[in-house]
């Protein structure tokens, strides 16, 4: 799904760094932490040939290779003790960091502001402040609302940002239940999958960077389909590391 105009495009993000505010991880939670991440960046690794066939549909066909790439570096990254997980704004300030310097292209961009936007919300916070689920929702979905204001018209039907969306409202709506932070995170993994392997396949790609005249899809759209991998993945390592009790 790489593109000359995609690369054009993803220029136009800037960031401004990130201070060190923001609540504070508690120290027994913080390998726990860097063990979700690394789920993730493995689950991403491991699906790299399926997420490639995706793409040969209407990209380039390297997408999956593109997104195991950095989910290597920022592995290695972590391993290297080069992540910081004493504040999730350090965290995920330093990933989109690595995302913008490796991955290129739009969804490069993309996905770095996205979890640059994610740092910054954090910084919004107390550092005296617990980190809680309703935290998670308030910066999930003030990225979820950046990517959609800066992309524009650059992100079509089939996208990434339609599983994010999905799991925003879906994790808003367990936690107003008063589900537990484990079910709840739960329920908007849940409906990232869907929406990534449901919706995105019966799709036009009316709007897509670059000529294609792809009207139907016999696959999900690589994008949206890898959230719903790393999402996933985040979820699995999530409850085995905190079970049904997440305080950090």
């Amino acid at each position: 799904m790489s593109h000359s105009a995609e690369e054009q495009n993803s220029q136009t993000v800037h960031k401004n760094s990130v201070s060190d505010i923001g609540p504070i991880m508690q120290l027994q939670s913080s390998p726990g932490f860097l063990v979700i991440l690394t789920f993730a960046c493995n689950a991403l690794i491991a699906c790299v040939r399926q997420l490639n066939i995706m793409d040969e549909e209407c990209g380039a066909g390297n997408y999956g290779t593109t997104l195991a790439h950095t989910a290597s570096v920022i592995k290695i990254a972590i391993k290297e003790g080069s992540i910081s997980a004493t504040r999730p704004s350090i965290t995920f300030a330093q990933i989109s960091r690595i995302i913008e310097k490796e991955m290129g292209g739009l969804e490069g961009g993309i996905y770095s502001l996205f979890f640059d936007t994610i740092a910054k919300s954090f910084c919004r916070f107390q550092d005296d402040e617990q980190l809680t689920a309703s935290m998670w929702l308030t910066v999930l979905t003030s990225a979820n609302k950046m990517i959609s204001e800066v992309s524009g018209g650059l992100i079509d039907e089939r996208s990434m940002l339609n599983p994010l969306i999905a799991a925003e409202h879906k994790l808003k709506n367990a936690l107003n239940l008063e589900l537990s932070s484990t079910d709840a995170f739960g329920e908007a993994v849940r409906a990232a999958e869907e929406t990534s392997t449901m919706q995105t396949i019966h799709m036009s790609k009316s709007h897509s960077v670059g000529s294609t005249n792809c009207k139907t899809f016999k696959y999900p759209d690589p994008g949206a389909h890898a959230v719903g991998i790393w999402m996933r993945a985040a979820y699995e390592g999530f409850k085995l590391k905190f079970g049904c009790e997440f305080s950090v």
